[in-house]
């Protein structure tokens, strides 16, 4: 292994190092209570390198929103089976999504609840666009996976309970 491709995997590392940790500060303390100085000391690092990984606290905090949403649709994907009836892949998605809040409750917190409160909206975040858009297509997908399995009784029989 090279020089670069050993500095690439070491700068990944330290990316979710800092993600897991700022996670559990957030969690404990909560988002606005939280300084960078002290997501710095908890990875080790002086709080100049933390800038170098991430620009701002938002810019964390929009992270494990991402990584929130990803756990989300894979488990929504993995409910979503196009052989069954609309009412049954609702019924699936819908178990999916609460055994999600229940297994997963401070990524159902920080998607659903912390950022609206702590922000009023994404636009009023302070997030880049780049990010907004990325958060946005999120959503979208959600949705998608949610229309999908609604919409696909449009065109099944009528004979469902």
């Amino acid at each position: 292994m090279g020089t670069k491709q050993r500095r690439e995997r070491e700068k990944l590392e330290r990316r979710k190092n800092i993600l897991g940790t700022a996670r559990k500060l957030f969690w404990q303390k909560g988002f606005q209570k939280t300084t960078m100085p002290e997501i710095a000391e908890a990875v080790e690092l002086a709080p100049g390198t933390l800038y170098l990984y991430f620009q701002s606290k938002e810019s964390i905090y929009l992270e494990l929103l991402l990584e929130g949403y990803d756990m989300l649709i894979m488990r929504l994907r993995g409910k979503n089976n196009p052989n069954a009836s609309p009412k049954e892949r609702t019924k699936a998605l819908v178990r999916e999504f609460f055994k999600f809040a229940v297994n997963n409750p401070e990524y159902f917190d920080i998607i659903f609840f912390v950022l609206q409160k702590e922000f009023g909206s994404t636009r009023d975040s302070g997030f880049e666009i780049s990010q907004i858009e990325r958060l946005e297509a999120k959503e979208k997908e959600c949705i998608r996976l949610a229309s999908e399995a609604v919409s696909s009784g449009e065109t099944a029989p009528k004979n469902e309970n």
